[in-house]
């Protein structure tokens, strides 16, 4: 009786312990970058704030709502066992799909694109990025090895894919959708699926996105305006050329915290698309290198929360938001280094955008939970065996 009142103590001690037992540096990473994020959003939206809004402040105050939302979420997300998800992916997969229906009918155009409910307040693509892999990760999990079987597999994982991102294409966002299906992609491999499926999938992917990018004017003439720039960078788009304006005045050092010159007005989407141009311009080769820095230690962790998963679940799980944040992360900073064509995808936790902040922080804050599991898992073992 004695040994077991003992070993009741000791496992109320480990669960203690190991209660806000979360990977630190994941946190840190999350942490600085949104930050950064604010202190960026801010620089780049108080002179648009007077000219449309009469106020400095109007951008960076909704911006913090979307932070004071986005954090509640994420320390509510952490206290769960993140497994109760998997029931609730379903029907948030469905809600989000209805989202995406209700913005093509209702949604309010802005730039040639509907994105947005509820004044533009509320985006649908934000979440499905988060949804899909919620529903993704579950339904791969679910089907073991038999993912290698083409029925099993391919054409019902093409099916689900394939409806989410038709319909953010109807938007049009070619951009959000082509990183929804790199992400679903990226599981369904990881997951085990046959190479030839693979293979096969990713051949008819390319194939309809080339052929999307040549059905929308606009994606056309950034896609020709970037081959024309290979050949000669003076040809390159108005957007292309000021913002390696703001890199290259933004040198080693930057010109410092809020000495923008390429926000007010020259730099279009300053506070969104190209907010890593104005924040390489403020803060430099060096300020830069630290934010990417940052994504990288977001990345890693987030990796290694994957492989010390205790199930397929939450390793997929994992991998998909890390995914997800990473690829978002080079789409961005490879628009505003020139390396692709101009696309509309957002940098993660620094853009202005209240959808993209809050959604990111769910996600990050469900990518803690996972590396708190693993240490639920992993500190009884260690006890038992120091026994």
């Amino acid at each position: 009786m004695a040994t077991l009142n003992l070993n009741r103590k000791q496992s109320t001690r480990v669960q203690a312990s190991v209660r806000f037992h979360f990977d630190y540096w994941l946190l840190l990473a999350i942490g600085a970058l949104v930050i950064i994020g604010l202190l960026t959003v801010y620089s780049t939206t108080f002179d648009i704030g007077l000219q449309w809004k009469d106020d400095t402040t109007y951008y960076i105050r909704r911006q913090a709502i979307a932070l004071f939302l986005g954090v509640g979420a994420f320390l509510f997300v952490m206290q769960f066992d993140y497994h109760i998800l998997r029931r609730l992916s379903v029907p948030l997969l469905i809600i989000t799909v209805g989202g995406l229906f209700a913005t093509l009918f209702m949604g309010e155009a802005l730039l040639g694109s509907t994105r947005g409910l509820q004044g533009g307040s509320y985006s649908p693509s934000e979440v499905a990025k988060l949804t899909i892999i919620l529903y993704i990760a579950h339904w791969l999990s679910s089907k073991g090895d038999r993912i290698k079987k083409v029925t099993y597999g391919l054409i019902p994982f093409s099916v689900i894919t394939g409806v989410v991102c038709s319909l953010i294409v109807q938007q049009p966002d070619l951009s959000t959708a082509t990183l929804i299906a790199l992400v679903s992609f990226t599981l369904f491999f990881i997951a085990g699926a046959d190479w030839r499926q693979f293979a096969l999938a990713g051949i008819l992917g390319g194939t309809v996105f080339t052929a999307l990018m040549l059905t929308f004017p606009h994606t056309l003439a950034r896609f020709t305006s970037y081959r024309e720039a290979l050949t000669d960078p003076a040809k390159a788009g108005y957007q292309v050329q000021q913002t390696l304006a703001a890199l290259g005045r933004g040198g080693w050092f930057g010109t410092g915290l809020g000495a923008s010159t390429q926000k007010f007005i020259p730099l279009p989407a300053g506070h969104t698309d190209g907010a890593f141009a104005i924040l390489a311009e403020e803060l430099g080769m060096l300020g830069s290198l630290l934010v990417i820095g940052l994504f990288a230690l977001l990345v890693w962790r987030g990796i290694r929360t994957a492989m010390n998963a205790r199930d397929s679940y939450g390793a997929l799980l994992a991998m998909g938001i890390t995914c997800w944040l990473g690829y978002q992360t080079l789409l961005n900073i490879a628009v505003i280094t020139a390396l692709i064509p101009v696309t509309g995808i957002p940098l993660p936790f620094i853009s202005y955008g209240g959808s993209s902040l809050a959604i990111s922080l769910v996600g990050a804050g469900i990518l803690l939970n996972i590396s708190r599991d693993s240490g639920l898992v992993k500190r009884p073992q260690q006890q038992r065996r120091k026994q």
